[in-house]
């Protein structure tokens, strides 16, 4: 489980064309990915020993403050909608919401 797609979410508008937001589970908390849906998903990579985890922890290492979420580009994304299907899927799974140390500090 840690390496598939727990929750996925349609995404519309001209923004995210053709996109899903795909939730992983990272460092026990919830990363929610923008996916095109004519690629591969990144858990489609498990087999080729790339995992979600991989992905995300590289992603994260590429940004100045990690996100919780990550756009198609891999850049760290923070966008109403997008958070609001997070934290909805964080209230039906039980996970928490990865918060990078920087807002560790303000939300502590």
């Amino acid at each position: 489980m840690i390496n598939d797609v727990l929750a996925s979410h349609q995404l519309r508008g001209k923004r995210f064309n053709d996109c899903v937001l795909n939730v992983y589970v990272y460092e026990s908390a919830l990363v929610g990915v923008v996916e095109h849906r004519q690629y591969r998903r990144i858990c489609d990579m498990n087999s080729l020993g790339f995992t979600a985890q991989d992905y995300i922890a590289w992603r994260h290492q590429q940004q100045e403050h990690p996100a919780a979420l990550i756009g198609r580009d891999g850049r760290a994304l923070n966008y109403g909608e997008l958070r609001r299907l997070l934290y909805q899927t964080a209230e039906e799974s039980g996970w928490p919401v990865f918060t990078s140390p920087v807002e560790d500090l303000f939300f502590d």
